[in-house]
């Protein structure tokens, strides 16, 4: 399949006129499939079986620690939140973090900015946004957060990992979609997950991870990633700084197939949000303009311009208040029509 057909895929099939959901478009499920191939995983969802190591309740709230084992055998960890009591299944968020933190920053019990150190002490202290997954379990969402294969602890980190799973004609962007798609395996397992209305969204590595789901697998109803380095990967090399992303970000062969843009565009009308900042050093905005020249249009023809959301607010690459608050406001309307 060449770059023309990804891109104006949904469009060529939208151009007679009818209406068609995305998870009834061939020329998506091609695209899916042609995604999957570039991650080196299955098409299919994933298995998963989990198990609940323990339970506890805080201020309404029930935070479940849960673990399973990857495709590979690796261990992944991760906390599900929900409401105490739940009088019918909820929509649920996939919350990821970002290349620095891990899966407790966003389960925290209070809401606000604070310092963080990695577990790792391969990176200095920072500022980090704390609690935003536990807020918008307020907000009446069910939420699971995971630590990233390659983050924080989980050793080896991405780099040396991806050199291992490249001759082995494997990549590790492929692996770490995996793991974040059998948390959506997981949710529809659950009774209290309304399964059709999962959405997703993560900062930075967390919102490149969260994009790159959404595209390959359509059991995500609905998208938010955040400075996740969305745009094009074609305009981030002529105007960005190409050391800033790690190895995980370039997926071998990807622009041979298509542009970030071209994959989105046979998406259509399925609602992604994109927290792209003008001064976002993971991705230039010409990376964003080119973005918005080959999706928008797609969207438009299939009747759905306003289920392409985008944010360029005058700020640097952060996970903020606003920012999930934007989240928090597309998810309402897409995962619970409010």
């Amino acid at each position: 399949m060449n770059r023309l057909c990804v891109a104006f895929a949904g469009v060529l099939l939208l151009g007679s006129g009818l209406l068609v959901r995305a998870a009834d478009s061939p020329f998506a499920t091609v695209s899916r499939r042609v995604f999957a191939d570039l991650l080196k995983v299955p098409l299919e969802p994933p298995a998963v079986s989990a198990v609940v190591r323990s339970t506890r309740e805080e201020e309404g709230l029930v935070i479940e620690d849960i673990t399973w084992k990857s495709l590979e055998g690796d261990q992944v960890e991760a906390y599900l939140v929900r409401p105490a009591r739940v009088a019918k299944p909820l929509p649920a968020i996939v919350c990821l973090h970002g290349s620095s933190t891990n899966r407790e920053p966003g389960i925290a019990a209070k809401y606000e900015y604070g310092e963080w150190t990695p577990r790792s002490g391969k990176a200095r202290k920072m500022t980090t946004l704390y609690g935003w997954a536990r807020e918008l379990t307020r907000q009446g969402y069910i939420t699971i957060s995971i630590t990233q294969r390659g983050l924080d602890t989980r050793e080896p980190e991405t780099e040396p990992l991806d050199k291992i799973l490249l001759v082995h004609g494997r990549n590790v962007m492929g692996t770490i979609i995996e793991e974040i798609r059998q948390s959506v395996t997981y949710l529809q397992q659950r009774p209290e997950v309304e399964r059709e209305h999962i959405g997703m969204t993560g900062i930075s590595f967390g919102g490149i991870t969260s994009f790159y789901t959404w595209l390959v697998d359509d059991r995500v109803a609905a998208a938010a990633p955040i400075c996740g380095g969305v745009g094009s990967i074609e305009e981030f090399i002529k105007h960005g700084s190409i050391g800033y992303h790690g190895i995980y970000w370039w997926i071998p062969g990807m622009l041979t197939k298509g542009d970030q843009g071209d994959f989105a565009a046979a998406m259509a009308p399925r609602p992604l949000m994109l927290w792209a900042p003008t001064e976002d050093v993971g991705m230039p905005n010409q990376g964003v303009d080119r973005f918005l020249q080959v999706v928008a249009p797609a969207y438009k023809q299939a009747g759905a311009a306003d289920h392409l959301v985008v944010h360029r607010p005058p700020a640097r690459h952060a996970l903020t208040k606003e920012s999930v608050s934007a989240a928090k406001t597309f998810f309402d309307r897409f995962l619970y029509n409010r």
